[in-house]
């Protein structure tokens, strides 16, 4: 499968049901508004700034801190209110993910996540 193909089906049926159903428990943090150095990357531009979900929600990619589209949404509802540089939010870190959540929600996806983690830790440079 095509790392692109991967990272959007990784985020909506692990991550984003993951947290829904209670499989992936997102911890909270106060989570800067604004992107990061890393979102000027090979690495940031492959994985983008932002994803679908209603919610306030961030996915952590080894630092790169990718918002979804809630999470914008109540950033500009307050930004007319106060000058606002961090938003609490619920994050799921990358590296806490394991293989036995990918199982358990998607087993299809297990087969080519060592090798998609493998890419992004090559994209990210470590």
């Amino acid at each position: 499968m095509e790392a692109k193909e991967y990272l959007g089906r990784f985020e909506n049926d692990i991550v984003i049901a993951g947290v829904a159903k209670g499989i992936v428990v997102p911890k909270t943090s106060r989570v800067p508004v604004q992107n990061g150095k890393l979102n000027n990357t090979k690495f940031g531009q492959f994985l983008g700034s932002n994803f679908e979900y209603d919610s306030k929600l961030v996915i952590d990619y080894y630092g790169l801190l990718k918002k979804s589209t809630g999470f914008k949404v109540r950033w500009k509802a307050l930004e007319n209110e106060v000058d606002v540089k961090r938003l609490e939010s619920p994050v799921v870190y990358f590296a806490s993910i394991k293989i036995e959540h990918i199982v358990e929600l998607d087993e299809s996806l297990a087969v080519d996540f060592v090798g998609f983690k493998k890419y992004l830790v090559h994209l990210r440079k470590f």
